[in-house]
């Protein structure tokens, strides 16, 4: 395909800014098309020093928007060419708007080779990071609110400022990024700013009201107590076994609802925490090992004369462990079902421990149970208290205004303070930079009040002044009038005005 025949199938051009700089300051720029080198265009006998932004300059483009929408690119940004004759490329009639940058935080300037990487053109670039969640379309929440949302309009600057134009509000900012190398921009909570906003409501009278709710709230069970008798066929008078702390994991079928006495819980054991064997004991000395065990994690720590401490560290407690339940094994418990010919004295060994086994002695049921919280026993109901908005509102569309910053001047051509003279403006039409904000409008302008607390000190004094009384004539009145106000109080309000008024 040859240069000509590729040129015309094109709409648009690519291009890079070679000089930005209009004497006439219309908004035109010298544009470099990629696809020719800069001296491919200029005509013989060219003069850059005279020629440049004249008739004979082949670059000059002309802003495809309006004169009163500026926005010129910096130099060695990429642009898009648009022709009013494709056929006379080289003369002035040509216009440009600004082309695309590969992320926001490039805002400042971009070099017209990596503004490829949106292009065809640009493949075989790096793309940058995803500022929004490519499957729900939402906004990353650490960056929310630097950069306009669609729907909403926005002049955006070239470093931390903007205008953007929503729904129902007005925002101009500045600062509105904390500078840094990060791949993801910071948002400013301090950035200066000027806000409108309108509501369709407007609040006229402000409360809240607290409401108690009684709710059944799902736990999982944290732990698990076992106990088993080895020998409960036994005609003699001890008993071996062994009891045992599980940790259990979180999971549908341990929430406290789904265990019961005969619940498999094998595959939801996440370990063994401890456990106590012994021999030789008697029926009550049983019943008393396994009450020991179960008040042991009630109280935190496991501590049985005899055996060994847990957790063994001193000073070291169960945590966590609410709630948690206690119960026989399931071998255990199911001897009432045996038919064989010791079942009979399986059953009477295991119903003398089963209905001792208990963690305070007031249960009516022994055997097993479910330990809400320290020294609990059974499910109980949470009490829940929340806080509801009762404010009234009535159907009034209302408006607000808010300016915002570490400083804020009010500023007046008008008036100044006599003692500290005039503020000079002069050479600020584009805006007043920091050294004047911090030499002279800091020195001469003074802080305003606020009036609530003004007024405070103020009730104050009037109040010390009416009830005060003197011990004699021609004497200092007594520090504390009537009605209880001292001069103490006030004086402190006046130490602290700084900080409160």
């Amino acid at each position: 395909m040859s240069l000509e025949t590729w040129f015309q199938n094109k709409v648009l051009f690519q291009g890079y800014v070679k000089d930005n700089k209009d004497p006439k300051m219309l908004g035109r720029i010298r544009v470099v098309p990629t696809f020719e080198r800069y001296s491919d265009g200029l005509p013989e006998g060219w003069d850059e020093t005279k020629d440049k932004w004249t008739a004979r300059d082949p670059y000059i483009c002309l802003p495809l928007l309006p004169y009163y929408i500026n926005q010129v690119p910096k130099e060695q940004e990429y642009v898009n060419i648009l022709f009013y004759d494709k056929r006379e490329r080289l003369d002035n009639s040509k216009f440009y708007i600004q082309g695309p940058i590969t992320r926001p935080q490039n805002n400042f300037k971009e070099e017209w080779t990596n503004s490829q990487s949106m292009l065809a053109s640009g493949e075989f670039l790096n793309q940058t990071v995803d500022l929004k969640n490519r499957e729900t379309g939402v906004t990353k929440p650490q960056i929310f609110g630097i950069y306009p949302e669609p729907g909403d309009n926005a002049l955006l600057g070239r470093g931390t400022s903007d205008l953007v134009v929503r729904e129902d509000y007005v925002l101009m900012r500045s600062g509105k990024i904390v500078q840094g190398n990060s791949e993801l921009p910071t948002p400013n909570d301090k950035r200066s700013f000027v806000q409108v906003s309108t509501f369709g409501l407007e609040k006229v009278q402000s409360g809240t009201t607290k409401v108690t709710n009684v709710i059944q709230e799902v736990k999982y069970v944290k732990n698990l107590v076992e106990w088993e008798i080895d020998n409960l066929s036994t005609t003699g008078n001890t008993f071996d076994g062994a009891i045992k702390l599980y940790g259990l994991v979180e999971d549908e079928n341990t929430k406290h609802p789904k265990i019961y006495l005969s619940t498999d819980l094998t595959n939801y054991i996440s370990n063994t925490l401890y456990e106590l064997n012994f021999t030789g004991k008697t029926s009550d000395e049983t019943i008393s090992l396994i009450n020991q065990f179960i008040q042991g994690v009630n109280n935190g720590k496991i501590n049985i004369n005899g055996y060994t401490t847990y957790p063994a560290q001193d000073g070291l407690m169960l945590e966590n462990q609410f709630p948690f339940y206690y119960r026989p094994t399931i071998t255990n418990s199911n001897v009432t079902n045996l038919a064989s010919t010791t079942a009979q004295t399986d059953e009477q060994n295991f119903t003398v421990i089963y209905n001792n086994v208990k963690l305070i002695e007031s249960i009516p049921n022994g055997g097993y149970g479910l330990v809400w919280s320290k020294n609990v026993f059974g499910e109980q109901p949470t009490i829940k208290t929340d806080t509801i908005d009762v404010s009234a509102f009535k159907q009034t569309p209302v408006t607000y205004g808010t300016m915002g910053g570490d400083f804020v001047y009010l500023l007046s051509h008008k008036s100044k303070i006599p003692s500290k003279g005039e503020i000079d403006l002069k050479e600020t039409l584009y805006g007043i930079d920091q050294n004047r904000f911090t030499n002279e409008i800091q020195l001469k302008t003074d802080p305003m009040v606020r009036g609530d607390q003004l007024m405070e000190l103020i009730s104050l004094i009037v109040d010390y002044l009416a009830s005060h009384v003197h011990p004699f004539p021609g004497i200092a009145p007594i520090q504390i009038s009537t009605d209880g106000t001292s001069i103490e109080t006030i004086r402190q309000k006046l130490l602290d005005k700084d900080n409160t008024i």
